[in-house]
């Protein structure tokens, strides 16, 4: 066992003749709360389904822990893994995506059981105390009978990551969790995503809340055309950049918030 949680290593996803993600290496530890920043269309979305297998890489490895859940050979050739061996690694991962994708027909407490008790064959009185826990952290308690089209774009979101959380993953994937929301509901999402990062839960986070990569996360990658361009710390990352297309965006950022 070692503290690499997750270790991606020249993996590489096509469109077409589209390079989407490009001969990507990144390497995240146990405790680390990564944030992936970028211009649109740069590949940060798509490397984290890759990491979960929403999108069938094409050349490259993946491995969560001790377990690789995604491999090549020298020609670059997608490996076949013991299919066991693949879902024990990926139940080692939770995911928060920009649309909530929560069940509609579900209340707020049936969609955080339902994975675990499908999923893993958990007893409803078992997972039940657990999921409350999880809305109460998130301060939703109040609403677990509510459905979501009862709640506001900020408590979806809130409820899409106690429903990561149910599954009791090691590593949680958020793929720009605030991005859908109206601006004065983003602060709440944030404030749970920081609860966890001090609790040490281990995140890789693609976001545009600079603030949020700035202040909370232990290192920043800057995506651009596919491929990781810098890896830093938050302080070096957004002070003084090695690479001037982080110059460039960094600028516009400021330039776009002074505007507003």
């Amino acid at each position: 066992m070692t503290d690499l949680y997750l270790n991606i290593r020249s993996v590489s996803k096509y469109f077409g003749e589209l390079a989407a993600v490009r001969d990507v290496s990144l390497q995240v530890k146990k405790g680390e709360v990564i944030s992936i920043i970028g211009p649109s269309g740069s590949g940060k979305s798509t490397l984290l389904r890759c990491i979960n297998q929403l999108e069938i890489i094409d050349s490259g490895e993946i491995a969560i822990e001790d377990d690789v859940i995604i491999a090549s050979d020298a020609d670059g050739q997608r490996i076949r893994l013991p299919e066991r061996q693949v879902r024990r690694g990926l139940k080692k991962l939770g995911m928060v995506f920009q649309h909530f994708n929560l069940f509609p027909h579900k209340s707020v407490l049936g969609n955080l059981i339902e994975a675990p008790m499908m999923v893993n064959k958990m007893r409803r009185n078992e997972i039940e105390p657990y999921a409350r826990e999880l809305l109460s952290k998130v301060g939703l308690a109040d609403k677990a009978d509510a459905y979501p089209n009862r709640l506001s774009g900020g408590q979806k979101q809130r409820v899409a990551i106690a429903r990561a959380l149910a599954m009791r993953p090691d590593v949680l994937l958020c793929d720009e969790p605030t991005s859908a929301l109206d601006p004065e509901l983003v602060g709440e999402v944030l404030s749970v995503l920081r609860q966890l990062a001090n609790e040490d839960m281990t995140m890789l986070v693609v976001t545009h809340e600079m603030g949020f990569a700035r202040d909370v996360c232990d290192r920043v990658v800057f995506m651009d055309q596919g491929q990781i361009i810098e890896d830093a710390d938050p302080e070096k990352l957004f002070s003084n950049p090695d690479h001037p297309r982080i110059k460039a965006f960094l600028r516009k950022i400021l330039q776009d918030e002074a505007a507003q």
